[in-house]
């Protein structure tokens, strides 16, 4: 018998109560607006387009709480210092043998520092490929556990997600995760309270490589990072994960262009450093401990 989650349930009902009231809104301003004209059947056109802007507009206001929040969000970095000539690059949805493997042989063969968002789920797959990020000196991040869209999740699955990451990076690798970056950028309020007793930082980015989308080139990748990469960006790359899935995707194209854009990013006089250090100067161990739940 499958049970139905109440709080899921209170989402998807005050979901709809705004769409109606939106639209209600619209269809009132509507109404008003031409009540001097002599419409036809005016209420079977406007109550539709009603109900369209009203979807759309909730659409709009869902995309930008997820992404973006509303109001001041110190707790949230999406940017580091713009004076400075430094940069961070991330990669999101790994460990893969495929891809992050050939990524950290560019890595140390260049001598670039990284920061490793990672899904808990492929940790376990690839134990020893999250120790020798670890290793060879980079960063690694929380990434959740499975890659789910945190903000659809209930309360005890928003936690379960996040938690159960944690504890499978620091078993593995050794290191605890001070960095969190939730899957596609999606948070809510609680993923903030959550992110805050654990001690962990979220980090979203500046600049997106775009290498997630399907047919993209190195080509591409170089030019887009060129044409944008300034002092303070968060640059994101792939190195795992599909349009809507977090395994299985291509990214060839992030490999075959990584040390183009870092050859990009070192001629315009950037310098680019740990994560840590483009945020706050100082690396992870530097950090004030926290109490962190068990």
């Amino acid at each position: 018998m499958t049970v139905v989650n109440p709080e899921f349930v209170l989402r998807v009902v005050i979901l709809f109560g705004m769409v109606f009231l939106i639209s209600l809104i619209y269809w009132r301003m509507a109404t008003r607006t031409l009540r001097f004209f002599r419409l036809k059947n005016r209420n079977i056109i406007l109550a539709p387009l009603s109900l369209l802007l009203g979807v759309l507009t909730m659409f709009l206001l869902f995309s930008v709480w997820v992404y973006h929040g509303f109001g001041f969000q110190p707790d949230i970095y999406r940017v580091g210092d713009r004076v400075s000539n430094k940069v961070a690059i991330t990669f999101d949805d790994g460990p893969s043998e495929e891809f992050t493997l050939p990524i950290l042989d560019i890595l140390r063969d260049l001598d670039v520092p990284a920061t490793f968002f990672m899904v808990g789920k492929h940790v376990e797959k690839y134990p020893h490929v999250a120790q020798r990020v670890v290793e060879e000196g980079h960063t690694i991040g929380n990434h959740t556990q499975n890659h789910r869209n945190l903000p659809t999740l209930s309360t005890i699955e928003l936690k379960k997600e996040v938690m159960e990451a944690t504890a499978i990076i620091t078993e593995t690798t050794g290191v605890y995760p001070v960095f969190v970056r939730p899957p596609r950028g999606m948070y809510d309020d609680r993923f903030r309270r959550l992110a805050s007793l654990l001690g962990q930082e979220i980090v979203l980015w500046s600049i997106s490589t775009r290498d997630w989308r399907y047919g993209v080139t190195p080509t591409y990748i170089e030019r887009f990072v060129d044409s944008r990469v300034r002092g303070g960006d968060i640059i994101l790359f792939h190195d795992s994960g599909a349009l809507v899935a977090s395994e299985g995707g291509d990214r060839r194209a992030t490999v075959l262009s990584l040390a183009n854009v870092i050859e990009i990013i070192r001629a315009k006089g950037l310098e680019i450093v740990p994560l840590a250090e483009l945020l706050h100067g100082a690396p992870p161990e530097a950090f004030p401990q926290v109490d962190r739940p068990e």
